[in-house]
C-alpha cells in the first residue's frame, strides 16, 4: 500500500509479523535523520528528510494510520522533514532496500529476519 503525505510517499509492506517502511519523495532523496546528527524530542520518533530538496515542503499537522496492529503518527515539521511517531511497545530496525532508507517496525522483541 502506499501513502501521500504532502511531498513525501510512503510504501508499506506487512510480512511475517512486521511492517516495512519505504520513504520516497519526488522533490529529492529520503533520508533517515539518525540520533548523531539531530537530538530527539521523543523517545519513538524517526525523522526523514529530503536531501537537497528542489523546494522546501510545507508543514503539515498530525495524521494517524493504522495497518492491523500497527499504528503510526506521520508529520511535517516547519523545517520540512517528516515525523513518524511510534508505540514506544514496537522493536524499529533500519535497513536499505533497493538503495533506500527502509523502517521495520514488530511487536516482537526482535523481528525474525
Amino acid at each position: 500500500m502506499q501513502i501521500s503525505f504532502g511531498p513525501y510517499n510512503i510504501r508499506t509492506h506487512e510480512l511475517d509479523n512486521k511492517l516495512s517502511l519505504q520513504v520516497t519523495s519526488d522533490l529529492g532523496e529520503v533520508s533517515i535523520q539518525e540520533e548523531e546528527t539531530r537530538p530527539r524530542d521523543f523517545p519513538n520518533e524517526v525523522c526523514f528528510h529530503i536531501n537537497n530538496p528542489s523546494q522546501k515542503p510545507q508543514p503539515k499537522g498530525l495524521k494517524r494510520y493504522s495497518f492491523g496492529e500497527y499504528t503510526f503518527i506521520l508529520g511535517i515539521n516547519n523545517s520540512g522533514e517528516l515525523f513518524l511517531f511510534h508505540s514506544v511497545k514496537l522493536y524499529i530496525g533500519k535497513k536499505v532496500i533497493d538503495g533506500k532508507d527502509t523502517l521495520t517496525l514488530s511487536l516482537l522483541s526482535e523481528p525474525k529476519e
